[in-house]
């Protein structure tokens, strides 16, 4: 672990902020936000589904969630978007916005927030003023985690929404000394994170038999920045989520948390 990570992060945030958002936040006071991005689903919207603003996180993230666990791009909130906020609390002592924070690609507020998470993208079909907002947002410096999709189907579309918003651009392999597995855990194997029923009680961790391995793949700019992160065949949302079940693994929960960890870091930092 990279302890001055913690300190840096916390240190460059405040200048960071200042450029890249060019207005207020909400909420001056926390360091991160963890920011779930809302888009179009096959064509139809309303798959996913906000939680009401006036919902506030058990403290730590811990306890049950109400409402229920949502879909589509809301899949596994609000109780990743907690428990994983609540986890980074505890790693690190971070200042993290405690709730969830969920925005549309098209809501001029992206801009304030340099991370967004997008779960679930094998049903992604943005729209063209999806894909153009998405496109300036990463231009501009803003970074994507894109999560949970199984398959060489749902691959071959999160890969054509990409095309629309970086047609110039492709995904690559991440190679593991790639700076972002070791911005503060060092991470030096890629594990297939499943979800809570096969990490629970067994089976394949694989979802889609015709490509059952993980990887981890990027596009970058043309300086070298990371500006997307993919976790391909992996349900780190889902670890995120089930972290205090005590029938999920604790060598998926915490995988996923030291990436998840990295990704921030190299965010913010970046």
């Amino acid at each position: 672990m990279k302890k001055t990570a913690v300190l840096l992060l916390v240190l460059i945030t405040a200048g960071f902020m200042r450029t890249f958002v060019q207005a207020d936040s909400p909420d001056p006071d926390p360091d991160f936000y963890f920011t779930r991005l809302a888009y179009t689903e096959n064509g139809s919207r309303g798959w996913g589904r906000f939680v009401p603003k006036s919902f506030r996180c058990p403290e730590f993230g811990g306890g049950n969630f109400f409402p229920r666990q949502g879909v589509g791009w809301s899949m596994d909130s609000p109780g990743a978007d907690c428990k994983f906020m609540g986890g980074i609390h505890r790693l690190t002592g971070l200042h993290v916005y405690p709730n969830p924070n969920m925005i549309k690609i098209t809501d001029p507020e992206l801009f304030k927030f340099p991370y967004a998470y997008i779960v679930e993208p094998g049903g992604m079909d943005l729209t063209d003023q999806e894909a153009a907002r998405l496109r300036e947002y990463l231009l501009r410096g803003g970074f994507i985690h894109a999560d949970d999709f199984w398959g060489l189907g749902e691959k071959a579309n999160f890969e054509y929404q990409m095309k629309k918003v970086l047609p110039e651009r492709r995904m690559e392999v991440l190679p593991l000394s790639h700076e972002v597995f070791h911005t503060f855990f060092d991470i030096n194997e890629i594990i297939q994170v499943p979800g809570e029923r096969a990490g629970c009680y067994g089976g394949p961790t694989w979802e889609v038999p015709d490509d059952r391995e993980p990887r981890i793949y990027g596009i970058s700019d043309d300086a070298g920045r990371l500006m997307v992160v993919v976790t391909y065949n992996s349900d780190l949302g889902d670890a995120w989520e089930y972290m205090d079940e005590k029938c999920y693994p604790e060598k998926y929960s915490g995988q996923s948390y030291r990436l998840g960890m990295n990704f921030i870091i190299y965010a913010m930092t970046h």
